[in-house]
């Protein structure tokens, strides 16, 4: 695989793929987890445009976040829904979404469809390498 970014390979579309790099960076930032008030938060933030390091400013609606990007993400099992996390502040359990880790072996397998999801899962893995 060629590419560097993982998600050149789950996304289609430009926005979409801008959209889960933001969302990604959210999560590094609060260790792979993120509450549900957040991730609402962030796909508000998105509708509303965020101002993107290069200056411009990046807009993508909150329901294609939630049925694009967050769906796509959860459906082939990057991240986790309904986590729960206990919060010591509070003094009870949260919902989380959560970033999921694979278990993968040092070597590919042969060939096939094994061999491209190993270096799919890689590639995730090495997003969060630097939060562990």
């Amino acid at each position: 695989m060629s590419t560097n970014n993982i998600f050149d390979i789950i996304f289609p579309g430009i926005k979409s793929k801008k959209a889960a790099e933001l969302f990604i960076t959210i999560l590094r930032k609060s260790n792979g987890k993120a509450t549900k008030n957040a991730v609402s938060d962030f796909a508000n933030n998105l509708q509303d445009g965020m101002l993107l390091e290069n200056g411009e400013l990046f807009k993508y609606s909150r329901r294609n976040f939630y049925m694009t990007v967050l769906r796509t993400l959860i459906d082939m099992g990057f991240i986790q829904k309904n986590v729960p996390v206990w919060d010591t502040k509070r003094n009870k359990t949260l919902y989380v979404y959560s970033r999921n880790i694979f278990d993968i072996p040092n070597k590919p397998p042969a060939i096939g469809f094994w061999r491209l999801s190993y270096y799919i899962c890689k590639k995730w893995n090495k997003e969060f390498q630097n939060n562990e």
